[in-house]
């Protein structure tokens, strides 16, 4: 039996707000990690002097990141 979601199709990728207090917000999630970086930027436009992260949501690795607090 195949899986359910295929793994080419799961959503990889999270952007998410970091707080002062190192908390997390997740604000989007992709699938591809070049819709990811182009996103990134677009949505910091929309935050300006917060810091956003984009990470893979299976490792956690932070892949890119804005200038913030």
């Amino acid at each position: 039996m195949d899986p359910p979601n295929p793994p080419s199709l799961e959503f990889r990728y999270d952007i998410v707000i970091e707080d002062a207090d190192g908390r997390n917000l997740r604000l989007e999630t992709l699938r591809d990690l070049a819709a990811a970086r182009e996103r990134l930027p677009k949505l910091a436009a929309q935050y300006p002097g917060t810091r956003l992260l984009l990470r893979n949501r299976f490792t956690q690795d932070i892949l890119a990141q804005t200038d913030g607090f």
